[in-house]
């Protein structure tokens, strides 16, 4: 049963993008290599990982950063162990030194998490920083986070929820979490928490699955 919902949900991934997959499928094999990174996030959405991952090699190798990052992403590993992240380090190095904001984010997030490589919360928030300014709300999302949570800066919630909303705004489903997380923290038990449901629901459409899960429970309240 769960085989057949994960082909269904694959199958629609890449129907509802039907236009978008051959669009970028002609331009890829014409040399394209942008095309063949967002084919690869086509394809990373239709949950088809290994050919995400071709594409994004395709447009790693040919030069395109966002590529090298999003490879990196499929690189890491699922059990954490430290050997395992030197692939995904290496190649969020090349994409945030050739320019990619989101190569910075998970680099960044390499050194806070210390997956593969010592903690540095310094360094993490150098490369947070630089993502954020290029552009990344994934970064500006996890730079808000390490100041909600004084790691490597003093505490300032003010400067937290200022880059939640920036993540939020931008479209990372992590900024709008975290960002309901701080305003439903703030409130009272029977205060109305519609602005943080609201949060929550976008958060959820932008697919982060705690979003979904505080979403429904708010709205049995």
């Amino acid at each position: 049963m769960k085989k057949l919902l994960l082909t269904i949900m694959i199958l629609s991934g890449i129907c509802l993008n039907a236009d978008e997959y051959k669009k970028n499928k002609i331009a890829c094999d014409n040399g394209d290599v942008k095309a063949c990174n967002t084919l690869g996030t086509l394809y990373d959405g239709g949950y088809d990982y290994k050919l995400a991952k071709t594409y994004y090699k395709k447009a790693c190798d040919g030069g395109n950063a966002d590529g090298c990052a999003n490879l990196g992403k499929r690189y890491e590993p699922a059990t954490g162990r430290q050997k395992q992240y030197a692939k995904s380090i290496k190649l969020y190095e090349k994409a945030c030194d050739a320019g990619s904001a989101l190569g910075c984010a998970y680099l960044g997030s390499m050194y806070e998490l210390a997956n593969g490589i010592k903690k540095d919360f310094s360094k993490a928030i150098e490369l947070y920083e630089k993502s954020c300014g290029g552009g990344s709300a994934l970064g500006c999302g996890y730079l808000g986070n390490m100041y909600d949570h004084a790691k490597g800066v003093k505490e300032d919630d003010l400067k937290a929820e200022e880059l939640y909303a920036k993540s939020c705004y931008g479209g990372s489903g992590i900024g709008c979490y975290n960002l309901a997380v701080m305003y439903y923290e703030a409130q009272s038990a029977d205060s109305d928490h519609s602005v943080v449901k609201s949060l929550f629901r976008e958060a959820c459409g932008l697919g982060e699955i705690l979003g979904c899960k505080n979403y429904r429970l708010l709205s049995k309240e």
